[in-house]
């Protein structure tokens, strides 16, 4: 005589572990579609990664161009101190990443000036890796104005 309990299942019994791994599908169907998904999504993923690169290194030449310009301005504002002395600053602080590609220009000083702007210009043709294959004569711009530390005088006669 069997004995019903409530607590036992009237559903049939779950396979064995050995049975079930036979059950799963493995074969050369499944390695095809994992090739393809793989060719499908790399393609995505390097794009990706390139493109973030490209930006990166766009952001660096922008940084940099900012710091040029700004500290080109500091050599200039000072007493005594000339444009070129400006312009070889800015491209002292470019030359430290970029060899070439850029142009770092003083606004004319002299005695009387009051203010002093430098612009530091970047083109991406000639820094970037991938841009100019899609974008041609992009130019980064940053540009400095600073008041000159000149001593117009309380004292004179």
């Amino acid at each position: 005589m069997k004995h019903n309990s409530p607590n036992r299942s009237t559903l049939s019994h779950r396979p064995r572990r050995s049975q079930r791994r036979s059950q799963v599908r493995r074969g050369p169907k499944r390695v095809a579609a994992t090739l393809v998904e793989f060719a499908l999504v790399c393609n995505v993923l390097i794009v990706t990664i390139f493109t973030c690169m490209e930006f990166a290194r766009m952001n660096m030449a922008r940084n940099l161009a900012q710091d040029a310009a700004y500290f080109a301005a500091r050599t200039a504002i000072v007493p005594g101190a000339t444009a070129a002395e400006a312009e070889a600053e800015g491209e002292r602080i470019m030359s430290s990443i970029f060899s070439s590609g850029y142009t770092v220009t003083c606004s004319p000083i002299s005695d009387e000036t009051e203010e002093v702007s430098v612009r530091v210009a970047v083109e991406l043709d000639d820094v970037a890796f991938f841009l100019p294959l899609f974008l041609s004569g992009i130019e980064l711009e940053s540009t400095a104005k600073m008041q000159t530390e000149r001593y117009s005088g309380f004292y004179e006669q």
